[in-house]
């Protein structure tokens, strides 16, 4: 029996199509508590030491994502800036393969999307959910507009490297930042040594930014708060012969494949002759990988059974899912930003959204902020920052984490609660209603999804409103005394998930 839309929706809003989404409103009202007893000890600040003309403006250590939008954005602005990275060839890696409406939005504004006409991408609408236990039956989440785009990762890499090398005042160097130079507590510039030479060289600047990704030995020293934490691994692999399911069968959905417990797997076109698969993995990674996949590939959803039985006889890749807090430096003539900063499970594709928006707000900063020895004034942005930043990858960042955690939950209340979510999912997607209802829904939860919504009240609204009626859906079809000892293992659930996601959880 349909249920009418308006019934189901608070603050226009409706239910996201994962199993995962009440247990978020509990791990806001968790994180926001614990982020409000976080306080920044800001150093003393001593006056600056002198740089000559010939020293440069910025050190940009890194040069994927984050490093070289940064390089680029700011030469584009007449900045001298040094880029240093370890490898200049094409990123060959199954990762970083989704760009998010919220990452498209930050390169716009940034005029810089323009890049993405010389990637090979393709353009995805939104994400689709298939899940074994209720049929297989479709449900979609719509990214808003412009949508997202998935492509190789090397491509968008080598993209923005091309427009930072373009810029006259950008040079690029091609070796491994070792050492951070300082001076009374201040970092002035970085030591670092070429491929195939002994010598190691140095250059000064007033700004260093790190950008150099999770695995960033620069940064050990200022991680003081959160250390990673590395718990499950995705098995990345070509796809072969697949026909995707959802919208017209061309790959403009993203599909997302419950199976039984332990099969999860997303599958998604990466361009007109590429489709690629991801197998998600709690845990270590399986000795035997093909065994391992050969077992879980019956489990999955029926169009993906055979494909993905077919795809996994080579070409598998583990890629670890590496999860890590943000720790807020404010150590003058230093920047950390993007996965150097924090990272999240990418079951979501967020990373590269959160790392693009980094570079569009000290962009920002620094078209009002010209003197980079003014360490005041730039302290005063690194805390207006932080602040900024709770708000584009909270949402983001808890998306992820709670996403693949309850999937892999089996407790019984959890499962039971899955069941429930999942059909009231349904119910709300053939509901009728009024059509601007129904829109603004839509765009709600695609919002959620797609970086592009960042207030975390709009989605605790969603999530209280949601949490109120499972429970009364549950008091509906249970007798009396089973649905109040339900409803309190979902509350016990929330509680306990909060506790397992204090680290992952971004700040």
């Amino acid at each position: 029996m349909g249920i009418h839309a308006s019934a189901l929706l608070t603050n226009q809003a409706t239910v996201a199509g994962v199993v995962c989404v009440v247990s978020f409103a509990a791990l806001f009202k968790y994180f926001r508590t614990s982020n409000s007893k976080i306080t920044i000890t800001l150093p003393k600040l001593s006056p600056p030491p002198e740089f000559q003309s010939t020293d440069s403006d910025i050190v940009v250590i890194g040069g994927g994502i984050t490093g070289a939008s940064f390089a680029a954005r700011l030469g584009m602005e007449g900045k001298k800036v040094v880029m240093i990275e370890r490898n200049m060839g094409t990123d060959e890696t199954m990762r970083g393969e989704l760009l998010l409406p919220g990452g498209i939005n930050a390169l716009e504004e940034m005029d810089m999307k323009d890049i993405l006409d010389d990637i090979d991408g393709n353009r995805v609408k939104g994400i689709t959910f298939f899940d074994i236990r209720l049929g297989g039956e479709p449900g979609y989440v719509h990214y808003p507009k412009p949508g997202g785009i998935t492509m190789r990762h090397g491509y968008l890499v080598n993209a923005l490297r091309k427009t930072a090398i373009a810029q006259k005042s950008v040079t690029v160097i091609e070796a491994v930042g070792k050492e951070l130079i300082k001076e009374n507590g201040r970092v002035v510039g970085v030591r670092y040594k070429k491929k195939d030479d002994a010598v190691i060289q140095e250059i000064r600047a007033p700004l260093v930014v790190i950008g150099d990704g999770y695995y960033s030995k620069l940064t050990a020293e200022y991680r003081t708060t959160h250390q990673p934490v590395s718990s499950d691994v995705c098995i990345g692999f070509p796809l072969k012969n697949y026909r995707f399911k959802s919208g017209k069968g061309q790959g403009e959905f993203i599909e997302y494949g419950i199976g039984h417990p332990g099969a999860q797997i997303i599958t998604y076109k990466l361009n007109d002759h590429e489709d690629r698969g991801f197998l998600f993995v709690h845990g270590k990674p399986p000795s035997n990988l093909k065994e391992f996949c050969e077992k879980i590939a019956p489990n999955l959803p029926e169009h993906m059974k055979k494909p993905v039985m077919e795809s996994i006889a080579d070409g598998l890749r583990v890629v670890r899912c590496q999860r890590m807090a943000a720790n807020f430096d404010v150590t003058p003539g230093l920047l950390i930003l993007g996965d150097a900063l924090n990272t999240r499970h990418p079951v979501t594709g967020s990373g590269m959204t959160v790392a693009l928006n980094d570079v569009l707000f000290w962009w920002k900063v620094f078209t009002n902020i010209h003197d980079l020895t003014n360490d005041e004034a730039i302290m005063q942005q690194k805390l207006i920052f932080r602040k900024e930043r709770v708000k584009y990858s909270y949402v983001i960042n808890v998306v992820a984490e709670i996403n693949i955690l309850l999937i892999n939950d089996h407790d019984p209340s959890t499962v039971a609660l899955q069941h429930q979510l999942l059909k009231l999912f349904r119910e709300v997607a053939k509901a009728e209603g009024p059509q601007h209802t129904m829109e603004a829904a839509t765009n709600t939860i695609g919002g959620l999804y797609g970086g592009t919504i960042t207030d975390p009240n709009v989605m605790q609204s969603v999530l209280d409103s949601l949490l109120e009626r499972t429970v009364k859906e549950i008091y509906k079809t249970r007798p009396y005394l089973s649905a109040v000892w339900e409803s309190m293992q979902v509350r016990r659930k929330w509680k306990a998930m909060c506790s397992v996601m204090q680290l992952e959880a971004m700040s």
